[in-house]
């Protein structure tokens, strides 16, 4: 796939660029001669730099501080982060809880001179229960020890509560989605004590976590991550598709509007930047397909915009087992309808003329009655009883509707049946007149 090759080496170039730090020294040393609002002391982080350092919410930025030296390895300015997401690891042989900081949705990057810190991400994880103590630093350099198997969990919070108001917070949940594989076992533990609201997906040859909130989809845990939201995705039908059969593992692919097109004549006619999300456990189907269903009237639409037309009448799925008579009649085109409509509407005023001759046919049948003799009743009757025959009125299977309609596919293969078992007889039978 040639986009998706394209932007694996987007992928590769920014990857190798995520072990440098972000921001010049003069920057870093600003930042950090800042005061911290809020510290967590020891914790390892996968980006910007992959090591153990000391994370440190400052007034313009977020910096990161080797915990031995002091020294400051790296820094985000807080004016670049859009997204802050708190999710349940998976595939941790503990319960662990991982922290995604992103400056923009998407991994593409810019190949101009510091690209470096077009789009940085800030992923970092804590075991769901401390196996040491932990340390922290509130606002005023006030510290206090988490104690050993101590629940972590309020210090991320506190964490993230410090970020300002700018930055959107974002946490899966089990009310929204669930897995359909039990990921509880004895080496596999989850954060989330209700179910993972999440899904193991491939992104190329790089294994991930897509996760589903109200609010859109991420993909990531490892580095570079991508969330889609909801009003980013192109549209109802065309923003997530599952794809097609009933193997051991689907893949999802999901549509993002072409941003460079937006607001322009060539909108419309844009197909969007597809990527597709494979070997996801098939058992996820049903899950994926109802997320998708509650969600789709919201793919393409910004919060309070009017619902995009779009026709999203489900069409009935193909019969799967051997065509029948009933089934070609379903399948009958409207065209059908129509000459069946315009051929009863035709019958039926026939059926009234016919109701009309009668009535007259019996007035003057009455009257033959009484002026001829008896050969002529019984003619006359011979008569009456041979018209009423052809009478609608009193003949019920002749009425208009009566009898449905057969489409010419339908009695064409009710003709075969009946030739092939006319003509078509088996050649090893013995016949026998022949003996």
């Amino acid at each position: 796939m040639a986009n998706g090759t394209l932007k694996r080496s987007h992928d590769d170039v920014s990857s190798e660029g995520s072990k440098r730090q972000r921001l010049s020294p003069q920057s870093s040393t600003v930042a950090g001669d800042e005061p911290a609002q809020f510290t967590l002391h020891a914790i390892s982080t996968t980006s910007p730099v992959r090591k153990k350092v000391d994370i440190s919410i400052r007034e313009s930025g977020i910096t990161f501080t080797n915990p031995t030296t002091g020294s400051v390895e790296a820094t985000v300015p807080l004016t670049s982060l859009r997204r802050a997401f708190l999710l349940p690891t998976r595939g941790k042989t503990k319960a662990h809880w991982t922290v995604v900081l992103l400056s923009s949705d998407t991994t593409e990057k810019s190949t101009a001179k510091g690209a470096a810190n077009d789009s940085p991400q800030i992923i970092f994880g804590l075991d769901a229960t401390t196996t040491a103590p932990l340390t922290i630093t509130k606002q005023g350099g006030e510290k206090e020890v988490i104690a050993k198997g101590s629940p972590v969990l309020p210090a991320i919070r506190s964490f993230l509560s410090s970020l300002p108001d700018s930055i959107t917070q974002l946490e899966p949940s089990t009310d929204v989605f669930k897995s359909s594989v039990n990921q509880f076992g004895s080496t596999v533990k989850s954060a989330s004590t209700t179910g993972v609201p999440g899904v193991e997906a491939y992104r190329a040859a790089k294994v991930g976590s897509l996760w589903f909130m109200k609010e859109g989809l991420l993909w990531g845990e490892s580095k570079p991550c991508e969330f889609w939201a909801l009003e980013d995705l192109l549209g109802p039908s065309e923003g997530a598709r599952l794809s097609p059969g009933s193997g051991r593992v689907l893949s999802i692919t999901l549509v993002r509007k072409d941003q460079a097109s937006e607001g322009t004549e060539e909108e419309e006619e844009s197909m969007g930047i597809e990527t597709e999300l494979s070997m996801i456990d098939s058992r996820e189907r049903d899950g994926i397909s109802d997320w998708i269903r509650k969600h789709q009237n919201m793919f393409g639409r910004k919060p309070g915009d009017a619902p995009i037309v779009e026709q999203l009448k489900a069409k009935p799925p193909p019969p799967s087992g051997p065509v029948t008579i009933r089934s070609l009649m379903l399948d009958s085109d409207s065209e059908d309808e129509d000459f069946v409509g315009s051929s009863s509407s035709g019958e039926g005023s026939g059926s009234d003329n016919n109701n009309e001759d009668s009535d007259e046919d019996e007035e003057e049948a009455e009257g033959s009655d009484g002026e001829g003799d008896g050969d002529g009743d019984s003619d006359a009757e011979i008569d009456g009883e041979a018209e009423g025959e052809l009478d609608p009125a009193h003949h019920p299977l002749l009425r208009s509707g009566a009898v449905p309609k057969l489409s010419k596919a339908a009695i064409e293969m009710a003709v075969g049946i009946v030739e092939d078992d006319l003509m078509g007889g088996n050649d090893d039978e013995v016949d026998e007149l022949d003996d």
